[in-house]
């Protein structure tokens, strides 16, 4: 079991005031849906699919004449833009991993599903915006580094407990230009089990 903290710092929730669960939510799935659209474009160029790419301001022909390394940096440059807050920059490399995981040569990795590529990086999201929250404590010297260490091992557990439990088929089938959309639902279900609600 998770130190309860957790449940404060993965849901966004900075203090004790009444106000930031919400804001804190709207923060997650606002990312969890940007997110989203970057995976969206990773999934479209993996099938193929020029008209779903396009609408994501690329081309098929484009991405093909990149390095896979640039390939993966186009896609979240044009999907998302750059980062230029930390919560931004955790939901790129959150995102990068899916897109890397997506385009990858080797067929067993590539063959992820778009639903479990969304669940994947929103479990990543959720933990990388908790680390956020757990280096303003080490900043704050409220905690070591080893105890920093500890919680960051207990949340990553802890998320990946809460992220398995959920029932992908309940989000019906999903094409790519639908991600963004799914994401923030997703996140907004994954928020609730990490409130235990």
């Amino acid at each position: 079991t998770a130190d309860p903290t957790w449940r404060i710092v993965v849901c966004g929730v900075g203090g004790t005031g009444g106000g930031g669960s919400s804001s804190g939510g709207r923060r997650m799935t606002s990312q969890a849906a940007r997110g989203g659209s970057a995976i969206g474009a990773a999934a479209a160029y993996r099938d193929r699919d020029s008209a779903t790419l396009a609408g994501y301001g690329l081309t098929l022909e484009e991405l093909d004449e990149l390095s896979p390394r640039m390939r993966c940096a186009r896609i979240l440059d044009i999907a998302i833009g750059q980062a230029g807050h930390p919560d931004e920059q955790a939901m790129r490399q959150a995102s990068l991993e899916q897109i890397k995981a997506l385009l990858a040569a080797d067929p067993d990795v590539s063959r992820i599903s778009g639903l479990e590529a969304i669940r994947n990086f929103i479990g990543e999201l959720t933990v990388r915006l908790g680390l956020i929250e757990l280096r303003d404590q080490i900043l704050a010297n409220s905690v070591t580094a080893k105890q920093a260490h500890q919680r960051e091992t207990g949340l990553r557990h802890w998320v990946k407990a809460k992220i398995n439990r959920l029932d992908l088929g309940r989000y019906g089938t999903v094409t790519t230009r639908d991600f963004h959309q799914v994401a923030r639902q997703m996140s907004a279900d994954v928020l609730r089990l990490l409130k235990g609600e």
